[in-house]
């Protein structure tokens, strides 16, 4: 084996590595143990390596800046964030990163250059990032869907609520109908109603529903709706007014992104079609001036 090829080796197996064993609500050596039942040296191998990297984690959690951060990751996200579940993050990319670091060892130990260590070292850091930049993403994609079908789901509230159902059980409704259309929407609703149903006040549901949702448009609903219940004012008819802002606001981003199209088309007519184009037309002339002066 060429030693030049070694570091886009590592970097591809850790790159396969990183994706497989990573899943934000699960992970890889659950799901392979639930299919093969839970053979007993696999998941013995697996509670043994948790179990040794749990004091490394709780250490690496001990600092208040990065639990704070993790917790709001996965509050975020909509998952568990618990002192455990923070705990149970840690341990997942800490045993991933042991596995890549082993690896990465081994490589280095047969094969060391240079280039290959610096190229490890990178890998490792990535391995252990790479579960955060991935939620982010996640949320970030969770907030987009959610902002693109909230209005719609604003107009299925309003609907139910003015044809007689109570505000909980038209959020509960819209959660169901919502659920093949959008899961953001869907899974917000659901939590909303299930916290509501659970006994936690409504204001306080729908501002913990703005905290997991960066979204103005929902923070300026919740206001809405939470000055409406304190005023007394009809909840059908708020509904109805914030519908209609919503579906301006809506048209405004749309004329808005047909605006700037223009814009964004500028650097690639001048990069792709404006060069074919003068090829086009240059190139008879070009042609015949050469013909001409070879003649």
């Amino acid at each position: 084996m060429r030693p030049e090829i070694l570091p886009i080796l590592i970097g591809l197996w850790a790159f396969w590595m990183i994706n497989l064993f990573y899943d934000p609500d699960d992970n890889f050596v659950r799901k392979r143990l639930k299919k093969t039942g839970g053979k007993s040296n696999l998941k013995n191998a697996y509670n043994n390596l948790t179990q040794f990297l749990k004091p490394v984690s709780i250490k690496n959690i001990s600092n208040r800046v990065s639990k704070k951060k993790i917790h709001e990751l996965l509050y975020a996200y909509g998952v568990a964030s618990g002192d455990d579940d923070i705990l149970e993050f840690e341990n997942k990319r800490l045993f991933k990163l042991l596995i890549v670091v082993i690896f990465c060892a081994i490589v280095l130990f047969l094969y060391f250059n240079t280039l290959s260590a610096s190229i490890a070292i990178f890998i490792c850091y990535f391995t252990y990032k790479y579960p955060e930049y991935k939620i982010l993403k996640l949320i970030k994609k969770k907030q987009k869907e959610f902002i693109k079908y909230f209005p719609d789901a604003i107009d299925l509230l309003s609907v139910c609520v003015e044809a007689g159902l109570g505000v909980d059980s038209a959020i509960e409704r819209v959660a169901s109908e919502f659920d093949g259309l959008s899961k953001a929407v869907s899974s917000e609703f659901n939590r909303l109603s299930k916290d509501v149903m659970s006994g936690l006040p409504r204001e306080e549901a729908l501002k913990n529903m703005s905290k997991r949702v960066n979204s103005q448009d929902l923070q300026s609903f919740t206001a809405m709706l939470v000055q409406s219940e304190k005023m007394g004012t009809s909840i059908a008819q708020s509904l109805r007014i914030y519908c209609d802002t919503l579906r301006t606001r809506k048209k405004q981003r749309i004329e808005e992104l047909v605006q700037s199209a223009s814009a964004k088309m500028t650097i690639p007519m001048i990069l792709f079609l404006l060069p074919a184009l003068f090829i086009v037309i240059l190139y008879p002339a070009i042609i015949k001036i050469m013909e001409n002066m070879a003649g």
